[in-house]
């Protein structure tokens, strides 16, 4: 089986839900491919693996990869190539889920780096790079650094045709930074734009939308109107029961509003 068939096998399994076949023969061939020398085979199948074990939840496991996938590279002397921007990339989102942001931050400016250097600064892989390294940045609590890294993916990602989604979830992460910093009237537009494009272009499903109306919900929270925000939150809750099921994110806002609740109460007795 070539690599090309092994990659869509793999999506079949993924798409059952099977994770425990596609372990079973990632490791097979990863197994194979070290003992007869495929080492560009080896590099694809560390990437899914990795890919795996971290949605899977184990991302020690997927951390360990990682740092194998890079050390392969650096072996195979494709530092500085697209294989070394990936490898990185894989690594650092594995930190970020583990907690290392300091160390994922330095992977994710170093894969720009590189991007720039392969003279693809003008790509969605760019743009998507600009987002990973704002967020490393919430995670420290600099909201600053963050707005700044979103405003250059913005700016890059309306440069492409047909990217008015990808334009619609950056303006949304601006419109939280933008109001973490109190910057409430400039987040207000931000907020509009989105919830204007969601509900003009929204398809079924699309989990993007319910951000937004967090987004509105907890601007209208930061401006004292408090049945908005609730009314916001609410919509939130449902097209998130609707679309997508309960999850975890779905306690969140139901803790946003007993908050609000609660204050509401409390200025009223």
């Amino acid at each position: 089986m070539g690599m090309e068939e092994m990659l869509k096998y793999l999506d079949a399994l993924y798409a059952n839900g099977d994770h425990n076949t596609a372990e079973t023969h990632l490791l097979s061939w990863i197994e194979e491919a070290g003992m007869s020398g495929a080492r560009l085979d080896l590099l694809t199948l560390y990437s899914e693996l990795e890919g795996l074990y971290r949605v899977t939840n184990r991302v020690g496991q997927a951390v360990d990869l990682a740092e194998r996938a890079l050390a392969l590279i650096d072996e195979l002397g494709l530092t500085h190539t697209r294989h070394h921007v990936t490898a990185l990339i894989n690594c650092a989102t594995s930190l970020v889920v583990q907690g290392n942001t300091d160390k994922a931050l330095e992977m994710f400016r170093l894969a720009l780096v590189l991007i720039k250097e392969l003279g693809q600064q003008e790509t969605y892989q760019a743009a998507a790079l600009y987002n990973n390294i704002s967020h490393c940045f919430l995670q420290k609590g600099d909201h600053v650094q963050a707005l700044r890294y979103l405003e250059q993916a913005l700016e890059l990602v309306m440069s492409f045709q047909d990217s008015e989604q990808a334009i619609a979830t950056t303006k949304a992460s601006i419109a939280l930074c933008l109001m973490a910093l109190n910057r409430l009237d400039q987040a207000k537009q931000y907020i509009l734009d989105v919830l204007h494009y969601y509900e003009k272009n929204m398809a079924e499903q699309d989990g993007h939308y319910s951000a937004a109306l967090c987004a509105a919900g907890e601007y209208c929270w930061r401006k004292g109107d408090h049945k908005k925000a609730i009314s916001y939150f609410e919509r939130a809750l449902d097209f998130n029961i609707s679309y997508l099921g309960d999850s975890h994110g779905n306690e969140i806002i139901r803790k946003n509003i007993e908050k609000i609740k609660s204050t509401t109460e409390a200025l009223h007795t």
